[in-house]
């Protein structure tokens, strides 16, 4: 709330009105969104872009004293602006605050047309219901257990990709609706220009062991929880699932008993309504006295209803954060192996074009840190362990040349010699990435078409490189150190 007190007491609201106002204050996961200047005359509220997604066109309330919110306006009255302020911590999860607004400390007040107005109200509410939507999603994956590789899985087959799992059913429809978000979010930061030449498949298996078994068919040992291996078009991915499968399981029972619960109060109403309306008419009630008791009865049974319906959606979050604990380190390396398959089947296939890998693993370090909202990943803050180890390796006594990065090969990511080495290479690569997205507007630039187009190949690394930054490579490299050094976790 605003500290000032003006004088004209505390607004009040209806008890409906602030249990709604109470409830927008959890918190929600954000998307990225930078604040917007405010335009002399223009009075409807305009998306900014960045080079990796759009931003929510928000309402926009600016103050006397040069402060401005952002967010959507509930309601108003002659004295007071109620606003569900939208909060983005940069790299961490966004809320939402309600503060209400004195008129006297307003100047001007951007709104947004309906149309606007109605989608971010339905995306807020959404957000505000996470847990319940990601529920109604797993709902709706169709699963069917298979075996293959002496393995049993749990299989869904979709439209980007299909998934075998050896976890539980209930935990392999969670990894099919956060993965379906990842691809969905690529698509809004890259645009699909191709079609896979064969299916992508990604297998996730409960333990480590499950996993370097599965990975010794192709003769390889891979020191990282997931990998992509573009020869057959498979992600493979371990996780620790197997581990925490008696505390997953127990939650996952507790949600089936609610919702069994929750269905059969919903199945006896009617049958009870009926029989006491039987009841009281062989008793001889009258037809008021029938309806007000049979009311009665009715507000019990929906209140039962309401509480159960509570409790199904705190076990759907106790859930998910369950789950969220368990898979979080996965989940990064399979957004980062995610990244490469996406890449690699609908923008930018090795057939037709040429990626360098030092943008190949830059781009996928950026985006494995991303926060992933709903169907938007949003990348506001550094890589912080990339940055790191940046930072300290440009203020050391050697540090790399940016020649030697882009010029880098795939036995360069190899970590069985020096695994220092090879973070060290990540973090440039993921610095660079990071500074031609935000300083040039990488993701969305023609130049980047031409700089991995088939026929820039047959320059050095260092001449595509300067065609692709449009300046002398030392030159951009001093820029890039520069930015890089002054740059803040």
């Amino acid at each position: 709330m605003e500290g000032r007190n003006t004088g004209r007491g505390k607004p009040q609201r209806s008890t409906e009105t602030m249990y709604r106002l109470l409830i927008f204050t959890v918190v929600l996961t954000a998307i990225f969104c930078r604040p917007c200047a405010a335009e002399p005359g223009n009075d409807r509220a305009k998306p900014t872009h960045n080079g990796l997604a759009a931003d929510w066109p928000m309402e926009r309330i600016e103050l006397t004293d040069g402060q401005t919110y952002e967010g959507f306006i509930e309601s108003e009255d002659s004295a007071w602006v109620y606003l569900a302020q939208v909060r983005r911590p940069g790299g961490r999860a966004m809320f939402v605050v309600i503060r209400p607004v004195d008129r006297t400390r307003i100047s001007r007040i951007v709104r947004l047309d309906a149309a606007e107005k109605e989608q971010l109200r339905e995306r807020l509410e959404g957000f505000r219901n996470r847990a319940r939507v990601e529920a109604g999603r797993m709902e709706a994956v169709e699963l069917r257990r298979v075996e293959q590789e002496d393995n049993f899985y749990q299989r869904y087959k979709g439209n980007l990709f299909s998934l075998d799992s050896t976890a539980s059913e209930a935990t392999t429809r969670r990894m099919v609706v956060r993965v379906d978000q990842v691809f969905t979010a690529y698509r809004q930061i890259f645009t699909p220009r191709d079609e896979p030449v064969r299916p992508l498949r990604l297998v996730v298996l409960g333990s480590s062991e499950e996993y370097d078994e599965f990975l010794s068919r192709f003769g390889l040992n891979i020191n990282s929880p997931a990998c992509y291996i573009r020869d057959t078009n498979l992600i493979v991915a371990s996780s620790e699932i197997a581990r925490f499968a008696s505390a997953l399981k127990k939650v996952e029972d507790q949600h089936d008993r609610i919702r069994r619960d929750l269905g059969d109060l919903k199945q006896r109403m009617p049958t009870r309504l009926k029989a006491l309306s039987l009841q009281l008419r062989s008793q001889g009630f009258s037809r008021s006295e029938i309806a007000k008791l049979l009311s009665r009865e009715r507000g019990k049974f929906e209140n039962q209803i309401k509480k159960k319906q509570k409790e199904l959606t705190r076990c759907d979050r106790q859930n998910a954060r369950k789950f969220d604990d368990i898979t979080r380190l996965m989940f990064q390396r399979l957004r980062h192996e995610a990244f490469h398959a996406y890449l690699e089947n609908y923008v930018y296939p090795h057939e037709k074009y040429d990626v360098p890998l030092w943008l190949n693993e830059g781009l996928a370090t950026m985006f494995e840190q991303g926060q992933l909202e709903s169907d938007t990943l949003r990348v506001d803050a550094p890589n912080p362990e990339a940055l790191e180890i940046l930072k300290a390796d440009l203020g050391g006594d050697a540090p790399m040349s940016v020649e030697s990065i882009i010029s880098t090969e795939a036995k360069d990511f190899v970590a069985e010699d020096d695994a220092r080495l090879v973070k060290r290479r990540y973090a440039y690569c993921w610095g660079l990435v990071y500074y031609l997205t935000f300083e040039r507007g990488l993701p969305q630039s023609e130049a980047l078409d031409r700089y991995v187009a088939k026929g820039a190949a047959g320059r050095s690394a260092r001449q595509r490189f300067e065609v692709l930054v449009g300046m002398p490579s030392q030159q951009f490299e001093q820029q890039w150190r520069e930015y890089i050094l002054k740059l803040k976790p």
